[in-house]
């Protein structure tokens, strides 16, 4: 795990390492993809790699979770990274959603299944974390989550989250274990606390934690 005293400085180096994989990627294949988690913690860090000087013509960008409502919602992951990510020097890079179909949640399911295929082993992924050690729209007590975590072909699952909005859209454990390099952000002493007991109460953040190949986390 790489420590920082402050989330600017964490941003900083996370921004580096992400350029550089993506580079790799882009020199190696022609083309790269990368699968970004919400929440608030990672914003200024899409902020930072909007601004970072990569061919984003070739970069893919998707969303490892989502909620279910529509796309202009203030809850919307796509529309976050969209207001953060996909502008200035990122702006012609090619974002593809999860949510299509905000009006019937079980199509839009089949819909997104189809649209992510592209995204099995991407070169990055970026995972996220909550106080209660979920990940992705991975969550504590939800049966749906389980299945999530236990099916062992790679998916786009529709999970429960334990507040409004409640129905979620996310990558199954084994759609995140095909990526090549999987980060984690985080920051706070809580946090902090249950990623480092999150196996002994087997938080769904524990089932990751194998995979994840760098965990970054910001003191404050």
């Amino acid at each position: 795990m790489r420590i920082f005293d402050n989330i600017e400085e964490l941003e900083n180096e996370m921004c580096s390492t992400i350029t550089a994989l993506l580079t790799e990627a882009i020199n190696t294949n022609g083309l790269a993809r990368i699968l970004l988690s919400g929440g608030s913690t990672p914003k200024g860090l899409y902020s930072k790699l909007s601004h970072t000087k990569i061919e984003w013509e070739k970069v893919e960008i998707g969303l490892v979770d989502e909620r279910f409502v529509d796309t202009n919602s203030a809850f919307s992951n796509e529309r976050m990274i969209r207001q953060t990510l996909v502008i200035n020097k990122a702006k012609d890079a090619t974002f593809i959603g999860m949510v299509a179909d905000p009006s019937d949640y079980q199509v839009n399911l089949n819909i997104a299944n189809n649209r992510y295929k592209t995204f099995i082993a991407s070169d990055v992924l970026i995972l996220g974390m909550g106080l209660d050690g979920h990940t992705a729209s991975i969550f504590p007590n939800d049966p749906y989550s389980s299945m999530a975590i236990e099916e062992p072909i790679a998916a786009i699952k529709n999970t429960h989250a334990p507040s409004a909005p409640i129905k979620r859209i996310t990558l199954n454990k084994a759609f995140i274990n095909t990526c090549k390099h999987v980060l984690l952000i985080f920051s706070g002493a809580e946090k902090e606390k249950v990623y480092n007991y999150s196996i002994q109460e087997k938080y769904p953040i524990s089932n990751f934690k194998e995979k994840i190949e760098m965990a970054y986390f910001a003191k404050n």
